[in-house]
């Protein structure tokens, strides 16, 4: 999906416009799954060689997705930031608000690459998707993670990583605002 950035960036905002945080226990709660889901990012992003190899090392040996996956978690994360425990109502159409909103981009984008790597690469992608999951890590694939020779300083530099991570770190700011200040 072209627009992937653009659409989930309108969709953050709505949910910030729509959510009234109050919770500093979620906020921290919130915090941890987002540094979770940016250290996936980090890792899968010194991993990835875009548009020049299918890569099935580090963290693409646990799952097909782990940038996806770290963003699902950073959402997550934001998500539980924003929950309201005196207005439960909000927060679960908040919530569900991510999920659709999230789910559809991400299955959209995800559909879309694999028919672009299975032209690309074939029947290599073919015996990969057979064997590594699309979103939630396989158990044998986790020690991918830990390998590392998967990793490149280079890579990871030229993936331009620091950006989800500065955004992370701004959203994670603006949400502590809005419970201290109550706005």
């Amino acid at each position: 999906m072209k627009k992937r950035i653009l659409i989930s960036q309108i969709a953050t905002l709505a949910l910030l416009i729509a959510a009234r945080p109050e919770s500093w226990k979620l906020f921290w709660a919130g915090l941890a799954i987002i540094v979770l889901g940016q250290a996936v990012r980090l890792a899968a992003s010194a991993a990835i060689v875009k548009s020049r190899t299918l890569t099935t090392t580090g963290p693409y040996s646990a799952v097909r997705n782990p940038l996806y996956l770290g963003t699902m978690l950073m959402t997550a994360g934001l998500v539980t930031m924003l929950s309201a425990p005196s207005r439960p109502l909000l927060t679960a159409g908040v919530w569900a608000f991510a999920v659709a909103a999230f789910g559809w981009i991400y299955y959209v984008t995800i559909k879309a690459e694999e028919v672009f790597l299975l032209e690309t690469y074939g029947k290599d992608f073919k015996a990969y998707m057979e064997s590594v999951p699309a979103i939630l890590p396989g158990l044998r694939g986790l020690a991918g993670f830990f390998d590392i020779t998967a990793y490149s300083r280079e890579v990871f530099i030229k993936n331009k990583e620091w950006r989800g991570m500065s955004a992370a770190l701004a959203l994670a700011a603006l949400v502590a605002a809005r419970i201290k200040y109550g706005f």
